[in-house]
């Protein structure tokens, strides 16, 4: 009987400690997780295990790792939502894949990526013909985006008053031309929370 009660007083701590993870990670879907959140994740999972199982364990003790990863886990989303360095190191970049028709092969090793696994992809897209493809990425996520070349396909030049290098070279936009697009408008770069590239128009959002 001692033991039942035991599961029974221990199961809801674990599970209020296990929400407030996710409550801190904020709401995403399953594919927007990344590889460190499902790290954390899963060593919560476990330990959560351990919280109700192990009975000669104190409740303080079981439960301080995951009030740690908890801290880790908000501190770490603090930095990547205030740093585009610590977004690109924890988080990951999207990684062109195909460009008008074409593989980037080294894009493809450097992510692991094999020829069966691109056509894996492509199939599940209901596409057959890689020279039908304008641009194929592989997201931060892990997901695969592919944009045909009847469908607008846009990417963030600057976020958070920071220009995005990279995704200036894949949509072939050049720099001057986008500062002097931004500055008729009356900002600076730093002014600008985003600014999106659709097919030659600009979309900026300024900082509050």
């Amino acid at each position: 009987m001692e033991e039942y009660l035991f599961i029974l007083y221990r199961t809801p701590i674990a599970f209020i400690a296990i929400l407030l993870f996710f409550k801190l990670t904020g709401k995403k879907d399953i594919g927007e997780i990344s590889i460190l959140e499902i790290a954390v994740t899963l060593m919560i999972a476990d330990i959560g295990v351990i919280v109700i199982e192990d009975q000669e364990r104190s409740l303080f003790i079981a439960l301080l790792p995951i009030f740690l990863l908890v801290i880790i886990q908000y501190i770490v989303s603090k930095l990547t939502l205030k740093s585009q360095k610590a977004r690109d190191v924890i988080d990951g970049r999207p990684s062109l894949i195909i460009e008008n028709g074409k593989c980037h092969q080294q894009n493809m090793r450097d992510n692991g990526y094999t020829v069966d696994d691109l056509y894996t992809q492509l199939r599940d897209k209901g596409i057959a013909d890689i020279s039908t493809v304008k641009y194929a990425l592989i997201e931060a996520s892990g997901a695969f985006s592919v944009f045909d070349y009847d469908t607008p396909f846009s990417l963030p030049v600057i976020v958070d008053g920071v220009v995005q290098e990279e995704q200036l070279d894949i949509l072939r936009v050049n720099k001057d031309w986008l500062f002097s697009q931004i500055k008729q408008r009356g900002l600076t770069v730093e002014d600008i929370f985003i600014c999106s590239y659709t097919d030659g128009e600009l979309y900026m959002e300024k900082k509050e």
